[in-house]
């Protein structure tokens, strides 16, 4: 994989004020099927050298604009001052969660143990330095999934009971009734409720 290919596939941006930030988002095997502690203690290795490192659970992830959402709000809180977190990292994981508690959020989003895969989350403002970690990342977890968060409708049911999303508010903004359509409807209203989060805290 060169850098091309990561940056053209992986790479979304940030911004807050006149600062740019670049994030990897991306749903890698767990090839090892790696338990909780070793995924806790390879996200902390990996935080040393970037902004933020989080690895989630995968089964409540709602796409790619959920993350992207959850990582900009996380971002506007940890800069502006009214984090809840100590880290960005957490930051993260609060807000793709939709809770400001942080033991629900990892309880919800956290990682469990010999999960098939793992949703990625890395946040810097060295471009370079994301490709450098997330093939780091590849080489010690597991090959990309591509495309990450494929919906599915128990994935979907999942999201929806997590986040309190009724069907009636996804036909409410989805072009047809197809499963595609409905989980792109649903990653706008998670993308939503995770812009709440700052308010209810």
């Amino acid at each position: 994989m060169n850098y091309t290919q990561v940056r053209r596939l992986l790479l979304e941006s940030l911004s807050y004020g006149e600062e740019a930030f670049k994030v990897v988002i991306a749903e890698l095997q767990n090839k090892s099927k790696s338990d909780r502690a070793t995924l806790l203690r390879m996200a902390l290795e990996f935080s040393k050298n970037l902004l933020a490192f989080q690895f989630l659970n995968p089964s409540l992830i709602a796409g790619i604009g959920h993350i992207l959402s959850a990582a900009q709000n996380a971002l506007n809180a940890w800069k502006g001052g009214y984090g809840i977190a100590r880290s960005l990292d957490i930051e993260v994981a609060l807000y793709a969660s939709g809770q400001h508690q942080i033991g629900v959020a990892l309880e919800h989003h956290g990682v469990e143990d010999r999960l098939d895969s793992v949703a990625l989350v890395m946040i810097d403002t060295d471009e370079a330095k994301l490709v450098d970690q997330f093939r780091l990342a590849v080489e010690q977890l597991g090959d990309e999934i591509v495309p990450p968060f494929v919906p599915t409708e128990g994935r979907l049911r999942c999201i929806m009971e997590h986040f309190g999303i009724s069907e009636s508010e996804i036909l409410a903004v989805s072009s047809s009734d197809s499963l595609e359509s409905r989980y792109k409807a649903l990653e706008g209203c998670v993308a939503s409720r995770v812009s709440m989060v700052s308010l209810e805290s």
